[in-house]
């Protein structure tokens, strides 16, 4: 014992009915308390934890009556948790909740979980601001440099509805607001591109065939001669599918360094803009008691500025 906290011995863990049916990273993070996530991902991906004898990635599925060894892990002092710490220079504005549900603006340049290149996440500052015993999951995704709208489950109970929700036909409704080259010759246009990760290093996804299916609708709501703010309703919700999609169609995203246009984004930067501009504007939902909600969140400063001196240049 240190001051900054202790070490685990070997455990092995059998899977019960709560933990039936959880990706092995969530199962481990709910089950060791004050472990680091990116120690607990670390011992995914080396081995170190084993699922009935066998090696397993941090997406498979743990179920009930199977049994899991733990390595020896480092518990880090509460009071030195990264969430408590980073909590103190990041705001996140919470946009909705109710007793099952918690939906919060994420800002640019926050990863939603901890990873190999981050010690904290989003979720983690938002498990350090609750009750300690309550037990946030992400329902749901968001890019680093991505803001908006962002689900988080507050019981299983829920997180278990959405997943079935996803698959039926009441689902989550996204859209997004984005800023792009050019100007689509309609108000409206449908995207269908499968869509396939490379084999690169920086998570890269392009369009494939022999991928899974991605659909997007965009919608004109602003031209700007060399620009047009686009809202975009994801009917699927692929990585980076509203970049790809908007790229693939002709109509980069500004700000966008990885499918983007160099000389779109350096022009848009002089126009003051310095990130991505993708906002997950509005999110459309069901309670536990199958209730529609609708919950938006506003453009940043970041991006309205910019959007601002659009619309300007575009009256004159």
């Amino acid at each position: 014992m240190n001051k900054s906290g202790s070490c685990t011995s070997v455990q092995v863990k059998e899977v019960n009915e709560t933990g039936d049916g959880q990706r092995i990273d969530n199962f481990l993070i709910k089950t060791l308390k004050g472990v680091p996530k990116s120690r607990i991902y670390r011992a995914i991906r080396s081995g170190e934890v084993r699922v009935n004898g066998r090696r397993a990635k941090a997406e498979s599925r743990v179920y009930l009556g199977e049994k899991i060894r733990i390595p020896p892990l480092s518990i880090r002092n509460p009071a030195a948790e990264p969430g408590r710490q980073a909590g103190k220079s990041w705001t996140i504005p919470v946009v909705y909740e109710d007793d099952d549900i918690l939906v919060v603006n994420k800002p640019c340049g926050l990863p939603v979980h901890a990873g190999t290149r981050h010690a904290y996440g989003l979720i983690d500052i938002m498990q350090a601001s609750m009750d300690r015993g309550s037990q946030l999951q992400l329902i749901h995704r968001l890019d680093l440099e991505t803001s908006g709208c962002l689900l988080l489950s507050k019981s299983r109970e829920m997180l278990l509805k959405v997943h079935a929700d996803i698959v039926s036909t009441l689902g989550i409704q996204k859209q997004y607001l984005a800023l792009v080259r050019g100007s689509p010759k309609s108000d409206q246009m449908e995207v269908r591109l499968p869509l396939g990760k490379t084999k690169a290093t920086d998570h890269r996804v392009k369009p494939d065939l022999s991928g899974r299916a991605a659909q997007s609708i965009l919608n004109v709501e602003k031209r700007f001669g060399n620009a047009s703010l686009l809202r975009i309703d994801l009917i699927t919700g692929r990585m980076h599918q509203a970049r790809v999609h908007c790229s693939e169609s002709g109509f980069p995203i500004a700000g966008d360094k990885r499918y983007g246009d160099r000389r779109f984004n350096r022009i848009m930067k002089n126009q003051g803009l310095n990130r991505l501009f993708l906002h997950a504007h509005r999110i459309h939902f069901f309670d536990l008691d199958d209730k529609p909600v609708t919950v938006s969140a506003p453009l940043p400063k970041e991006l309205q500025d910019p959007l601002d001196l659009l619309k300007q240049s575009n009256e004159h």
